[in-house]
């Protein structure tokens, strides 16, 4: 079994794994632009929710997400929503 982690991420994501269960916690959402087409709400709902989903897998695989190169590839992503 792996052990407990933790990863403290850009935007607020806080990332958990304890006894192989990953959870976040993030506040990826709220620096993103308002927007009030409900195709491009739903758009960047959809990429939160993949990059969240990818960040916790990658965690319970037991990627140190630590490494700056997460951190910077984060920002990035975020960049490109802006």
């Amino acid at each position: 079994m792996k052990e407990d982690r933790r990863f403290l991420l850009p935007f607020g994501i806080d990332i958990t794994v304890e006894n192989g269960v990953a959870n976040i916690e993030s506040d990826l959402t709220k620096v993103l632009p308002r927007m009030s087409d409900p195709v491009e709400i739903g758009r960047l709902i959809s990429v939160v929710e993949g990059v969240e989903q990818l960040l916790l897998s990658l965690a319970r695989a037991g990627v140190d997400l630590s490494k700056p190169q997460f951190a910077e590839a984060l920002q990035n992503c975020v960049a490109n929503l802006q």
